[in-house]
């Protein structure tokens, strides 16, 4: 196997303030965790599919999965709370060494496969490949409170976001890096800029985070914009 995605669907950062979590939320007329595996199952870079989900939805999990024929999953694996515990638990499970990982959050479900390739083919040339999408708007920097402390230029500031894509060893690198706490980006420990490219994703690759994301993401379902 050349490239396994692991999308992951448990942990802190896959909730909304109520404790639910996104992936298994309805969104149209399917989980929202299904509308990203099945654009993985038909995009062509990517081989197979771990799926990262907590202990309490292994089963509806792996309904899901039989229910819409998701036949690129190489397995389900029990996630912790945190991204950085997932990583770790799956990463001790990946099968075949693969040479690409490809992270995705169950939260974004509108990514393309466009996009999803192109940041696999970045990805095996740069090292690290992110789907980001740059801000047209004036950005400014508040390390300290309300008080502005710097202006960014305009159009230079880039909003991180999922897939993230790493060639093995450097995903590696990082997952065993015990000083190292894994945060929403992975890509910033990676030392090396020309390492890390970024793909544009688009103004559509919201994260739901919370009910408003949701009505959302619906909204764009039902005006047939993704």
């Amino acid at each position: 196997m050349n490239v396994l995605a692991v999308v992951i669907a448990c942990g802190k950062e896959e909730e909304l303030d109520s404790g639910a979590e996104v992936g298994f939320l309805t969104l149209g007329d399917m989980p929202v965790l299904a509308h990203s595996m099945k654009t993985l199952q038909g995009t062509p870079s990517v081989d197979g599919v771990i799926l990262a989900v907590s202990k309490a939805r292994v089963d509806a999990a792996l309904h899901l999965i039989r229910r819409y024929g998701f036949s690129k999953i190489k397995g389900v694996v029990v996630g912790g709370t945190s991204r950085a515990s997932t990583l770790k638990t799956v990463f001790n499970k990946i099968p075949n060494s693969p040479s690409v990982i490809l992270l995705h959050e169950a939260s974004r479900p509108f990514t393309t496969k466009a996009v999803f390739d192109n940041a696999v083919k970045s990805a095996k040339r740069y090292g690290c490949a992110i789907a980001a999408h740059r801000l047209l708007d004036a950005v400014k920097t508040a390390p300290k409170g309300l008080k502005a402390a710097a202006t960014l230029e305009r159009g230079t500031a880039w909003r991180a976001e999922t897939p993230q894509v790493f060639k093995i060893d450097l995903l590696e690198k990082i997952i065993k890096n015990k000083t190292l706490k894994i945060i929403d980006d992975e890509s910033e420990f990676i030392r090396k800029p020309a390492e890390v490219h970024m793909v544009e994703s688009g103004p559509l690759n919201l994260k739901i985070r919370n009910s408003g994301d949701l009505a959302i993401a619906s909204a764009y379902i039902n005006a047939k914009l993704v």
